[in-house]
């Protein structure tokens, strides 16, 4: 983009105004910060799910509450967002987007290329993947790169010890070593070749091997007069779609693919918790029987079979959800205009569960492929 007008704090607010939106009279401006941040917490992951949140999701883990506190206070005083009086039917101190704030995320979405470098992170876990395949890559092609340079002595640009320990394995043989020197550099070009010349500058660009160090993006975002925020969308998109293609194409890259695969990984398409607990579900266990045998919450159980719900079409709910109860429950949503349980449950009445509402709601989801 090279736009050197353009800051982090620009980025920050589209991406903060577009994550707003589906939120707007259903949650606190918290919950966004919540999602940007990454947070683990029943409520945001449910969030998440229920709004078609993904893309946002850990998007800035490193985000404080004074970064937060900026960038809500810059929407505000741009009349983008406005706060909305507590009443006893919304409980909670939430806000609106004006027309202008969803016409001025519209021109930022176009702007800034939101919908292209968002597209890939299709579901919450994504960030996490994300992360691990990064780390590992890094560690690997420094390795690789030191042994065809016959030197061993570096400090390695990982130091998380499972990450050094994965690594070590995949080399561990003379065999092993040997492939991988003639086969990292051939993969790679592969893999990345296809991705758009910025994202392949700043990928390349960050990698360290015996005859280069890596930059880190806030040195490459003054080396390109950019924004560092907006080169960590690039970023980001570039990994995840690395990663979308390694696990589609896992026989044209016999080694990369060996980063996105985990050998106890259950189910591909939920979050490693959600994947041993629906293991544990295909066997006939019930809520409270997981929760004992995985020594969880049992609140944590139902997290996981709201992911399953909306991940997992061929999985029975009936057990836990009637299907006209769930009928009713999205009617309910849709007229109501809401997906806030505690409005639905409000109008339900008391026989009708948190967990059966989150059910439905997840399952209608995932038939509608949102």
């Amino acid at each position: 983009m090279n736009n050197r007008s353009i800051t982090a704090q620009d980025v920050n607010c589209a991406v903060a105004l577009n994550a707003l939106i589906p939120l707007a009279s259903e949650r606190t401006l918290q919950a966004a910060f919540y999602i940007l941040r990454g947070r683990k917490a029943n409520q945001t992951l449910q969030d998440v799910h229920l709004y078609n949140l993904y893309p946002y999701y850990r998007m800035f883990p490193r985000f404080s509450k004074e970064d937060w506190d900026k960038i809500v206070s810059t929407l505000l005083q741009n009349g983008l967002i406005e706060h909305l009086e507590v009443t006893a039917t919304n409980g909670k101190p939430s806000f609106t987007v004006t027309e202008k704030g969803r016409e001025q995320a519209k021109e930022w979405r176009s702007r800034y290329l939101l919908d292209q470098w968002l597209a890939p992170f299709t579901d919450s876990g994504m960030a996490e993947r994300v992360e691990l395949f990064w780390h590992r890559l890094h560690l690997v092609v420094q390795t690789i790169s030191q042994l065809l340079a016959e030197d061993m002595g570096f400090m390695p640009v990982v130091s998380d010890k499972k990450i050094q320990q994965w690594v070590k394995a995949q080399v561990s043989s003379p065999m092993d070593r040997s492939q991988w020197k003639q086969q990292l550099g051939e993969e790679l070009y592969l893999l990345w070749s296809p991705l758009p010349q910025e994202v392949q500058t700043l990928l390349v660009g960050q990698l360290s091997g015996a005859a280069q160090v890596g930059k880190t993006l806030s040195q490459l975002s003054m080396q390109q007069n950019e924004s560092t925020t907006y080169l960590l969308l690039t970023f980001r998109y570039g990994l995840a779609q690395s990663i979308q293609r390694l696990q589609a194409e896992a026989e044209s890259f016999p080694y990369l693919s060996r980063l996105v695969f985990q050998k106890d990984k259950l189910d591909q398409r939920l979050t490693e918790s959600a994947a041993r607990t629906y293991s544990l579900i295909q066997r006939g266990l019930g809520i409270k029987q997981i929760a004992s045998t995985r020594k969880v919450k049992e609140s944590t159980v139902e997290d996981h079979l709201a992911e399953i719900a909306l991940r997992c079409p061929e999985w029975d709910y009936t057990a836990y959800l009637d299907p006209e109860l769930g009928d009713r429950i999205v009617q309910t949503s849709e007229l109501l205009h809401t997906s806030r349980l505690r409005l639905i449950k409000d109008q339900l009445g008391a026989d009708v569960s948190y967990l059966q509402i989150r059910l439905a709601l997840a399952r209608r989801q995932g038939e509608s492929g949102i």
